[in-house]
């Protein structure tokens, strides 16, 4: 049933999160990342998910089609197309594995890494500002829902199927 007082938007009060400021919150943080990861994805001229991949890359370092794919949560011919359109795009590099020549490693380019830092650095600096003015205990506490949260979301996105 829908609430129609004045002032609402047809949302019906037993959805969760309703009229709960923290979960209205973690749904503006999901919206906004949305929308700085579309602006971001352009400033580098690529699409979301290869974005994905490139932040995969800076984080993980250099990683095979199939470890890339994992963490994608995508089929390793897919990661390989993603692959194909980064290096195009001068994001990546593609090299031989160190000690297995039968994989081949993709790691970020130096440059492609500065642009996608200075374009994040505001962003990292500020909510790093944030999390430093904190008390330790209030850290904590803050640490332990954002650890809760991941679990979900990570929980949640393994019970999707493949793509």
């Amino acid at each position: 049933m829908t609430s129609s007082s004045p002032g609402s938007r047809g949302v019906d009060s037993a959805q969760p999160g309703v009229g709960n400021a923290v979960m209205e919150r973690l749904q503006e943080v999901g919206t906004l990342t949305r929308v700085i990861e579309q602006r971001l994805s352009g400033a580098l001229g690529i699409n979301a998910t290869d974005l994905a991949a490139l932040e995969h890359l800076t984080t993980d370092g250099p990683l095979t089609a199939k470890e890339l794919a994992d963490r994608l949560r995508v089929s390793t011919a897919a990661s390989t197309h993603i692959v194909d359109r980064l290096e195009k795009a001068g994001h990546v590099v593609r090299s031989p594995h160190a000690t297995d020549r039968r994989k081949v490693m993709v790691e970020p380019v130096a440059e492609s890494l500065e642009r996608l830092f200075g374009h994040l650095h505001p962003l990292l600096r500020g909510v790093e500002d944030l999390v430093e003015a904190l008390a330790p205990r209030d850290r904590d506490v803050v640490k332990a829902f954002l650890t809760g949260v991941v679990r979900i979301y990570t929980d949640t996105a393994d019970s999707f199927p493949k793509g």
